[in-house]
Protein backbone atom coordinates (compact mmCIF):
# COMPACT_ATOMS: atom_id res chain seq x y z
CA UNK A 1 0.00 0.00 0.00
CA UNK A 2 1.43 3.62 -0.69
CA UNK A 3 0.81 6.14 1.01
CA UNK A 4 -2.46 8.05 0.97
CA UNK A 5 -3.13 10.93 0.36
CA UNK A 6 -5.54 12.95 2.99
CA UNK A 7 -8.76 13.53 0.81
CA UNK A 8 -8.66 10.04 -0.60
CA UNK A 9 -7.88 8.53 2.96
CA UNK A 10 -10.61 10.98 4.44
CA UNK A 11 -13.60 9.29 1.23
CA UNK A 12 -12.61 5.76 2.73
CA UNK A 13 -13.15 6.25 5.90
CA UNK A 14 -16.67 8.14 5.29
CA UNK A 15 -17.34 5.34 2.53
CA UNK A 16 -16.64 2.61 5.38
CA UNK A 17 -19.41 3.68 7.54
CA UNK A 18 -21.36 1.91 4.39
CA UNK A 19 -20.18 -1.24 4.05
CA UNK A 20 -21.98 -3.38 6.81
CA UNK A 21 -19.86 -5.56 8.72
CA UNK A 22 -19.37 -8.75 5.88
CA UNK A 23 -16.71 -7.53 3.76
CA UNK A 24 -16.93 -10.56 1.63
CA UNK A 25 -19.15 -9.34 -1.31
CA UNK A 26 -17.69 -5.84 -1.50
CA UNK A 27 -15.86 -5.70 -4.67
CA UNK A 28 -12.94 -2.38 -5.30
CA UNK A 29 -15.44 -1.32 -7.97
CA UNK A 30 -18.14 -0.60 -5.37
CA UNK A 31 -15.50 1.22 -3.46
CA UNK A 32 -14.47 2.95 -6.27
CA UNK A 33 -18.45 3.62 -6.60
CA UNK A 34 -18.89 4.64 -2.67
CA UNK A 35 -16.00 7.03 -2.23
CA UNK A 36 -16.69 8.62 -5.35
CA UNK A 37 -12.31 7.67 -6.50
CA UNK A 38 -11.74 6.69 -10.33
CA UNK A 39 -11.15 2.83 -10.19
CA UNK A 40 -7.71 3.33 -11.44
CA UNK A 41 -6.66 5.88 -8.56
CA UNK A 42 -7.86 3.19 -5.62
CA UNK A 43 -5.55 0.67 -7.36
CA UNK A 44 -2.56 2.74 -7.57
CA UNK A 45 -2.89 2.96 -3.72
CA UNK A 46 -4.37 -0.21 -3.01
CA UNK A 47 -3.63 -3.56 -4.31
CA UNK A 48 -7.07 -4.92 -2.77
CA UNK A 49 -9.60 -4.47 -0.62
CA UNK A 50 -7.64 -6.09 2.22
CA UNK A 51 -5.22 -3.19 1.65
CA UNK A 52 -8.25 -0.79 2.29
CA UNK A 53 -9.23 -2.98 5.10
CA UNK A 54 -5.73 -2.22 6.66
CA UNK A 55 -5.65 1.57 6.18
CA UNK A 56 -8.98 1.67 8.26
CA UNK A 57 -7.84 -0.63 10.86
CA UNK A 58 -4.47 1.83 10.64
CA UNK A 59 -6.33 5.40 10.59
CA UNK A 60 -8.62 4.05 13.29
CA UNK A 61 -5.55 3.29 15.57
CA UNK A 62 -3.59 6.04 15.04
CA UNK A 63 -6.87 7.90 15.88
CA UNK A 64 -6.80 6.11 18.93
CA UNK A 65 -3.38 6.71 19.97
CA UNK A 66 -3.61 10.27 19.54
CA UNK A 67 -6.73 10.42 22.22
CA UNK A 68 -4.87 7.87 24.60
CA UNK A 69 -1.74 10.03 24.01
CA UNK A 70 -3.38 13.01 25.28
CA UNK A 71 -5.26 10.72 28.27
CA UNK A 72 -1.89 10.10 29.62
CA UNK A 73 -0.20 12.68 29.37
CA UNK A 74 -2.97 15.08 31.56
CA UNK A 75 -0.77 14.73 35.04
CA UNK A 76 -4.11 13.18 36.57
CA UNK A 77 -4.62 10.63 39.54
CA UNK A 78 -4.24 6.97 37.94
CA UNK A 79 -8.31 6.26 38.19
CA UNK A 80 -9.34 9.30 36.23
CA UNK A 81 -6.55 8.33 33.68
CA UNK A 82 -7.14 5.03 33.35
CA UNK A 83 -10.57 5.98 33.09
CA UNK A 84 -9.89 9.50 30.40
CA UNK A 85 -8.19 6.38 28.18
CA UNK A 86 -11.08 4.49 28.16
CA UNK A 87 -13.34 6.99 27.05
CA UNK A 88 -11.01 7.78 24.07
CA UNK A 89 -11.31 4.22 22.74
CA UNK A 90 -15.07 3.90 23.25
CA UNK A 91 -14.94 7.62 21.62
CA UNK A 92 -13.13 6.13 18.67
CA UNK A 93 -15.63 3.50 18.44
CA UNK A 94 -18.58 5.20 18.88
CA UNK A 95 -17.12 7.97 15.80
CA UNK A 96 -17.06 5.50 13.71
CA UNK A 97 -19.41 2.73 14.36
CA UNK A 98 -19.91 0.80 11.47
CA UNK A 99 -16.01 0.74 10.51
CA UNK A 100 -15.64 -0.24 14.27
CA UNK A 101 -17.83 -3.56 13.73
CA UNK A 102 -16.31 -3.82 10.21
CA UNK A 103 -12.88 -4.38 11.43
CA UNK A 104 -13.63 -6.54 14.14
CA UNK A 105 -15.75 -9.28 12.18
CA UNK A 106 -12.19 -8.73 9.20
CA UNK A 107 -9.75 -8.46 11.73
CA UNK A 108 -7.75 -11.51 9.82
CA UNK A 109 -8.01 -10.03 6.56
CA UNK A 110 -6.86 -6.54 7.77
CA UNK A 111 -3.25 -7.49 8.30
CA UNK A 112 -0.81 -10.04 9.58
CA UNK A 113 -2.17 -10.87 13.46
CA UNK A 114 1.45 -10.43 15.14
CA UNK A 115 1.06 -6.66 13.18
CA UNK A 116 -2.20 -5.84 14.31
CA UNK A 117 -1.35 -6.68 17.93
CA UNK A 118 1.45 -4.56 17.36
CA UNK A 119 -0.74 -1.86 16.13
CA UNK A 120 -3.63 -2.34 19.42
CA UNK A 121 -0.47 -2.69 22.31
CA UNK A 122 0.73 0.84 20.78
CA UNK A 123 -1.96 2.69 20.80
CA UNK A 124 -3.67 1.21 23.92
CA UNK A 125 -2.03 -1.51 25.94
CA UNK A 126 1.43 0.04 26.43
CA UNK A 127 0.32 3.26 27.94
CA UNK A 128 -1.90 1.51 29.96
CA UNK A 129 0.79 -0.01 31.48
CA UNK A 130 2.49 2.47 32.30
CA UNK A 131 -0.65 4.36 33.91
CA UNK A 132 -0.81 0.94 35.97
CA UNK A 133 2.86 0.85 36.68
CA UNK A 134 2.82 4.95 37.75
CA UNK A 135 -0.21 4.23 39.87
CA UNK A 136 1.00 1.05 41.83
CA UNK A 137 4.22 2.98 42.13
CA UNK A 138 2.47 5.74 43.81
CA UNK A 139 0.06 3.57 45.84
CA UNK A 140 -3.08 4.64 43.86
CA UNK A 141 -3.94 1.21 42.62
CA UNK A 142 -3.49 -2.53 44.26
CA UNK A 143 -0.43 -4.08 42.61
CA UNK A 144 -0.81 -5.70 39.53
CA UNK A 145 0.78 -6.99 36.84
CA UNK A 146 0.46 -4.47 34.16
CA UNK A 147 0.55 -6.43 30.97
CA UNK A 148 -2.31 -8.63 31.56
CA UNK A 149 -3.77 -6.12 33.02
CA UNK A 150 -3.56 -3.97 30.56
CA UNK A 151 -5.01 -6.62 27.78
CA UNK A 152 -7.94 -7.50 30.40
CA UNK A 153 -9.17 -3.67 30.18
CA UNK A 154 -8.38 -3.59 26.46
CA UNK A 155 -10.46 -6.17 25.50
CA UNK A 156 -13.03 -5.20 28.14
CA UNK A 157 -13.49 -1.75 26.80
CA UNK A 158 -13.29 -3.61 23.09
CA UNK A 159 -16.30 -5.56 24.18
CA UNK A 160 -18.33 -3.46 25.83
CA UNK A 161 -18.30 -1.12 22.81
CA UNK A 162 -18.71 -3.43 20.53
CA UNK A 163 -22.00 -4.50 21.98
CA UNK A 164 -23.19 -1.30 22.56
CA UNK A 165 -22.88 -1.08 18.59
CA UNK A 166 -24.38 -4.83 17.51
CA UNK A 167 -26.95 -4.39 20.22
CA UNK A 168 -28.22 -0.74 19.68
CA UNK A 169 -26.71 0.28 16.47
CA UNK A 170 -24.57 3.25 18.62
CA UNK A 171 -22.52 3.70 21.56
CA UNK A 172 -23.13 6.04 24.09
CA UNK A 173 -19.87 6.81 25.44
CA UNK A 174 -20.47 7.76 29.15
CA UNK A 175 -23.17 4.71 29.94
CA UNK A 176 -20.45 2.42 28.33
CA UNK A 177 -17.45 3.99 30.70
CA UNK A 178 -20.14 3.58 33.58
CA UNK A 179 -20.89 -0.13 32.78
CA UNK A 180 -16.94 -0.31 33.18
CA UNK A 181 -16.56 0.83 36.84
CA UNK A 182 -15.93 -2.47 38.15
CA UNK A 183 -12.27 -1.84 36.70
CA UNK A 184 -11.95 0.71 38.93
CA UNK A 185 -13.38 -1.15 42.06
CA UNK A 186 -10.85 -4.09 41.12
CA UNK A 187 -8.20 -1.65 41.01
CA UNK A 188 -8.80 0.14 44.37
CA UNK A 189 -5.70 -0.28 47.34
CA UNK A 190 -6.74 -3.06 49.84
CA UNK A 191 -9.24 -2.11 52.47
CA UNK A 192 -9.88 0.84 50.30
CA UNK A 193 -14.02 1.81 48.90
CA UNK A 194 -14.08 2.60 45.64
Amino acid sequence: MKDVPQELGQQILVAAESYGTSFDDVTMDEIAIATGVPRATLYYHFRSKEQVLAFLLTSMLGDIATSVEAAVATGEDTRTRLSNVVRAQLGAMAARPATSQLLVANLGRAGKLPDIAAGMDRAFQAPVRKILSEGVESGEIRPVDPDPTATAIFGAVTVVGLHALMLHGHLDVDKSLEALVVLWGGLAPTGEAT
